[in-house]
């Protein structure tokens, strides 16, 4: 986990936490991929498809999806440039309702990850611009 937290640092918004015997990476709020068994696995999505097509897949668990195995020969750069790209195929959690929640506190609960994650702002834009 801690090897995997490493690679991720430039980025300075990935989070790990233990689950099902192994560890749930998150980006900004969005699942990431998991590590299991010393095994990197990769949220799949359309953009890791474009960019790694040849990548092995695997079940996390029997039945489930197919993950994107990733090398741990892969460079740190690369990877991060890769969950930085793939961030709007990550899933989006599910909201929890909470008392008193409203619209206007998840508004200002968004505006406030992109405050503390800037590429996300950066992202938003580019996204925007390239609507042009």
């Amino acid at each position: 986990m801690e090897f995997c937290l490493g690679r991720f640092e430039r980025l300075g918004v990935v989070t790990a936490r233990k689950m099902f015997g192994g560890y749930v990476f998150h980006m900004a709020g969005r699942v990431l991929g998991f590590c299991f068994n010393d095994t990197f696995l990769f949220e799949p999505g359309p953009t890791i498809d474009r960019l790694l097509p040849d990548a092995p897949r695997q079940e996390l668990f029997p039945g489930s999806k197919l993950f994107v195995v990733i090398d741990e020969s892969m460079d740190s750069r690369r990877l991060c440039e890769l969950a930085e790209a793939c961030y709007d195929d990550f899933p989006i959690p599910k909201p929890r309702k909470r008392k008193g929640s409203s619209p206007e506190k998840e508004r200002n609960k968004a505006a406030g990850l992109e405050k503390k994650f800037p590429f996300l702002k950066r992202m938003k834009q580019e996204s925007c611009n390239s609507l042009d």
